[in-house]
């Protein structure tokens, strides 16, 4: 039985290998694409939820480095036009300290060459002049191309309609007047090239502290502006804008001062939004609008121009606006060709992953169905195994039964045979014929007992041997399959002189595999019977049912024999194991108990062995078999 075993394992490898181990037919199998897909879909997450965390961190830290960038940028924007304002307007107030401008009515040659110096000195100052107390030019130096000159009288202007010089005669003699930026007008028109500008005027006093003229600085911030605008490398923009919303610096020339010409373009034409936005933002800020990240610095001139503390001002524009914006695209956005191939490679990479696991799954799958068809045909070799010791047990049992009959049957034929030899004879007498009848009662007796004997065991093999050869599910009663099954064994245990007890409730119905139970009991009382009782000449199995809990029952087959050593109870459920290999041993009966307890009545079976006091295995299954065994009945019912 073991050759044959072995053979038809081998035989189950041969196939399995013949089915499963070209790779044409791997690649024919829907699950092979069912599980490449499946696999390469979780790899394809994968990248997603990476290129997902790599997103929201590249946001984060593009965020933070546009942030400091515009900051960096705004900071060096709003330090430049601090630190001219500062310079000019600390000029102008000691110029008119001065008593070389004090005195320009009584000496305007030693003003003239004063303002000379002045603007020499500092070129953004391109013209220095003194205005009379009727707004005409008295004394005037500019900055020109042929160098510092100064302007002749009679081409000097009058300047009393121009509104800085309207507003210059509102400020006391503590006071500066600073004009707002715009760009310079000569003779009534805007000079070309654009030249923008601001002015700041202080009241000249007299020795007795009367207002005698006002000192005007013309300062050329076209230095100042041209640093506003965009910086390519690091794709920043900076723009100055006054409080209106016209661009002063850093848009393209056709958009700039458009407060001096017809129909000129503001932030609150181009887009509104953004202006709300700005005028909602009382301080400094940093917000984000339409894919950008904006800053905006609120620039007060009555702020940034701090020379003299003592000094109040008459601000015309108090306000400038620096504004500004990076784009805050990512690498999602602007993919670089390095990004290409890493997703090409991420692509390959998982195409191969998906082809490997899907082909060695498949190949699994094979492998675990083979497996499933080995165990099963294991299962029924085991069970008709079972089923022919009982047949030998109940042969030789039927025998004495049987004999005893046929012997009984023979005297009493010979009996039949005497009376009639007699009757013929005309010799037979009462008491012979009494004698004789006594004889056939108690012969038919005798017959009767051994016949209803064989009966009783065949009946009760009928049962066994029916639940042996079919596995279907059904319900019955655990103590009558108990009985059907120990009264057909336990002859051949009493000639071992092992004695088999049974300890059931009746009315432990389950709903179940009998042919299961049967083939598990009996198993484990030949394993018993070969290996608890080795060098003994009696012992004693019980078997036991009992609920355990409402939906279980648990059943014990316990023996009082030599009990299993320690080293060896971790492999007894081992297939193929055996200490009696070298005795016809299989190594197979107590792994086929566990495969049908764990997988076809869906229970669990464990062990508890002390040596030299016994051993006992305890099995706990439902009392109703789950859905989980429902493809072993259908295997077994096509039987």
């Amino acid at each position: 039985m073991t050759t044959a075993r072995r053979a038809m394992i081998r035989r189950a490898q041969e196939g399995l290998r013949s089915r499963a181990g070209t790779l044409h037919n791997t690649l024919l199998s829907l699950r092979f694409w069912w599980v490449f897909g499946l696999i390469f879909l979780f790899c394809s997450l994968l990248l997603g939820a990476g290129l997902l965390g790599w997103y929201q961190a590249e946001q984060k830290s593009v965020r933070e480095d546009r942030e400091l960038v515009l900051e960096r940028f705004t900071n060096r924007r709003e330090n430049v036009l601090y630190n001219a304002f500062i310079s000019f307007e600390q000029q102008l107030l000691i110029a008119a300290e001065t008593e070389d401008i004090r005195n320009y009515l009584t000496d305007d040659q030693s003003a003239a060459q004063h303002l000379s110096v002045i603007v020499k000195q500092l070129p953004d100052i391109f013209q220095a002049r003194i205005l009379g107390t009727n707004g005409r030019e008295v004394v005037r130096v500019d900055h020109t191309a042929d160098g510092v000159v100064r302007i002749p009288d009679q081409d000097l202007q009058d300047k009393s309609d121009r509104y800085y010089y309207q507003r210059a005669t509102k400020i006391t003699a503590d006071e500066v007047y600073i004009s707002a930026l715009d760009l310079n007008v000569e003779n009534g028109k805007v000079e070309v090239p654009w030249r923008p500008t601001v002015r700041l005027i202080s009241q000249i006093l007299g020795k007795s502290g009367q207002k005698e003229g006002y000192l005007v600085f013309n300062v050329d911030v076209s230095n100042i502006l041209g640093e506003f605008g965009y910086f390519a490398p690091r794709n920043v923009q900076t723009t100055l804008l006054n409080n209106d919303g016209y661009w002063l610096a850093g848009k393209p020339r056709s958009e700039l001062w458009g407060f001096m010409k017809e129909n000129g373009n503001t932030l609150a034409k181009s887009d509104p939004v953004l202006w709300q936005k700005l005028q909602g933002e009382k301080g400094n800020a940093v917000f984000e609008y339409d894919g950008t990240l904006y800053t905006v610095r609120h620039l007060p001139l009555s702020g940034i121009i701090a020379g003299g503390a003592l000094i109040a001002r008459q601000i015309e524009d108090n306000g400038l606006l620096i504004l500004g914006s990076v784009s805050l695209d990512s690498r999602l956005t602007a993919f670089e060709k390095r990004d290409f191939i890493f997703v090409a490679i991420w692509v390959l990479l998982s195409g191969l992953l998906s082809w490997v696991g899907a082909h060695y799954f498949v190949k699994w799958r094979q492998t675990r169905n083979v497996q499933k068809r080995i165990d099963a045909q294991l299962l029924e070799v085991q069970r008709m195994a079972s089923l022919g010791r009982i047949v030998a047990g109940v042969a030789h049992e039927l025998r004495t039964p049987i004999g005893n009959a046929l012997t009984t049957v023979s005297a009493l034929s010979e009996d039949v045979d005497e009376l009639g030899t007699a009757f013929r004879s005309s010799q037979i007498r009462r008491s012979t014929v009494e004698e004789h009848l006594e004889h056939l009662k108690g012969g038919c007796r005798i017959a009767q007992s051994n016949i209803e004997r064989a009966v009783a065991l065949i009946g009760h093999f009928k049962r066994t041997a029916v639940d042996q050869s079919t596995q279907s599910r059904r319900k019955f009663d655990l103590a009558s399959v108990l009985n059907s099954l120990l009264e057909t064994v336990r002859p051949e245990f009493r000639k071992s002189g092992i004695i088999v007890r049974k300890s059931c409730p009746s009315g432990l119905i389950l709903e179940s595999y009998p042919s299961a139970i049967d083939q598990v009991i009996l198993n484990l009382l030949q394993n018993a019977k070969i290996h608890a009782f080795a060098g003994r000449k009696s012992g004693l199995v019980s078997v036991r049912a009992f609920p355990l809990t409402r939906d279980t029952i648990c059943i014990e087959i316990v023996d009082d024999g030599v009990g299993i050593p320690a080293e060896y109870s971790d492999r007894i459920f081992e297939p193929f194991w055996s200490t009696k290999w070298n005795k016809g041993g299989s190594g197979l009966g107590l792994s086929v108990v566990a495969n049908v307890v764990n997988r076809v009545l869906m229970g669990e079976i464990t062990v508890n062995s002390v040596e030299g006091e016994g051993t006992t295995f305890r099995i706990v299954i439902p009392t109703t078999a789950p859905l989980a065994s429902v493809d072993t009945d259908l295997h077994y019912n096509s039987d």
